[in-house]
């Protein structure tokens, strides 16, 4: 499963989500009447104009508290694109929940509660189909934008000489951007989390060293990725130069390493197809 791009978590991706979002809502309600809506709820021109505020408003605020839970839960775990869809659905619902719940209260209950959840539910898909569909489009654009600068920058280094070799020297930087530690590519076994930290687990002297960082496994990637030091792991990250082979054990797949002394490097199933498709790659 791919993750969600960062461009859809960005400052003015969200804002279009929490702001515009109800914005449109609000005039596509009064303009386009969805399935009848002021039939529906038997109600005039300006009656509806506020029940649309009340609706875009309700909008607001359960995709506000929706993509700032969204943020939290994006901090710790990845996000791939079924999850997304299925947080919009859910967001659907809640809207649609609520709305609901008002139509009911306004109409001072005269319609059963439960009656009013498919006709709401098809009214919120009408309002929040369209916009959020064009928002994940100019995502995937800017996406895409930003890999293909990305690409070209690592077209270059390749180019250069200064990643993908063996002998290539990798710079980590901390939190703060400051160099820590240079090593060469082929020296690294491993990298492992460790709470706020990475450990760099690398040969020196045929000896097995682990140069902890002050940094995420995300901040690392694009220079781990970019020299054949994959992702096997939530926590880890493993030299394919450096697998002995893929063995599936009691609890489930583990790298072995060439380094006799260091530990089995497990391969969770999110990333084996990867990293076994990549090794026989490698080793062809």
């Amino acid at each position: 499963m791919h993750k969600i791009p960062d461009s859809y978590f960005k400052g003015n991706m969200l804002a279009c989500y929490i702001l515009l979002v109800p914005m449109f809502a609000f005039f596509f309600l009064i303009w386009a009447k969805p399935y009848h809506l002021d039939t529906f709820m038997n109600i005039s021109q300006n009656q509806l104009a506020f029940r649309a505020a009340i609706m875009a408003s309700i909008d607001l605020v359960v995709v506000l508290i929706s993509r700032l839970v969204m943020l939290l839960v994006r901090s710790k775990h990845q996000i791939n694109y079924t999850g997304f869809v299925i947080w919009e659905l859910m967001e659907g619902v809640a809207i649609t929940m609520f709305c609901a719940l008002f139509v009911w209260l306004m109409d001072k209950r005269t319609m059963a509660y439960i009656d009013l959840l498919p006709k709401m539910f098809l009214i919120t898909c009408s309002i929040l189909v369209f916009p959020y569909v064009i928002i994940a489009l100019v995502s995937e654009l800017k996406d895409r934008d930003i890999r293909l600068a990305k690409n070209m920058v690592t077209i270059e280094k390749y180019a250069s000489g200064q990643i993908g070799r063996e002998d290539s020297t990798l710079p980590f930087l901390d939190e703060k951007k400051s160099l820590k530690l240079a090593v060469t590519a082929n020296a690294i076994l491993y990298v492992e989390a460790a709470d706020n930290y990475v450990n760099i687990c690398y040969l020196n002297n045929d000896k097995l060293v682990r140069f902890p960082l002050r940094s995420s496994m995300r901040s690392i990637e694009q220079i781990c990725e970019s020299n054949n030091i994959v992702r096997c792991h939530r926590s880890y990250y493993v030299n394919l130069r450096k697998i002995r082979a893929i063995q599936k054990g009691p609890d489930g797949l583990f790298a072995e390493l060439t380094y006799p002394a260091a530990p089995h490097i497990p391969v969770s199933t999110t990333y084996s197809e990867t990293v076994t498709g990549k090794f026989s790659t490698l080793a062809q």
